[in-house]
């Protein structure tokens, strides 16, 4: 005999693992400062390419400028300059990848307590069950 209230509960849940499935998955498999310090990593990478790449632009598009102009103390100015530039422009960055990530990480932390909620009001809905069977003495198929 079918229980609808059971299926639409297993409904419920396989719709909630659809939807918010992606999300939970960082909360499940990682503590949060893997997490965040994984994304973390990755921003620093991404960050660091997309600098070397933007001064290799900048260089490439003003190298007549550049070699018109080019003395020792000026190349150190600029190393300088770049060097301030690319530390602010990292911590910056940096800051924004935690505050993003480690709010995503308790927002899939919420989406996993939902569903273990949905799934411990399951597993009591079959204990129920298999304990007034137990209790009527009524186990499985009578013929």
């Amino acid at each position: 005999m079918l229980n609808e209230d059971k299926i639409q509960l297993m409904t419920g849940i396989a719709m909630f693992e659809k939807k918010e499935g992606k999300d939970m998955v960082p909360a499940e498999s990682m503590f949060r400062s893997d997490y965040v310090g994984s994304q973390m990593l990755k921003s620093f990478f991404r960050f660091t390419c997309s600098f070397l790449i933007g001064a290799m632009v900048w260089a490439l598009y003003s190298v007549d400028q550049l070699l018109s102009t080019i003395t020792v103390e000026h190349l150190v100015h600029m190393g300088v300059r770049a060097a301030v530039f690319y530390g602010v422009g990292l911590f910056l960055y940096l800051w924004i990848t935690y505050s993003i990530y480690s709010k995503k990480y308790d927002c899939s932390k919420k989406t996993v307590r939902v569903y273990m909620a949905k799934l411990k009001r399951l597993h009591k809905r079959y204990e129920f069950r298999t304990r007034t069977r137990a209790l009527t003495g009524k186990g499985g198929r009578t013929q």
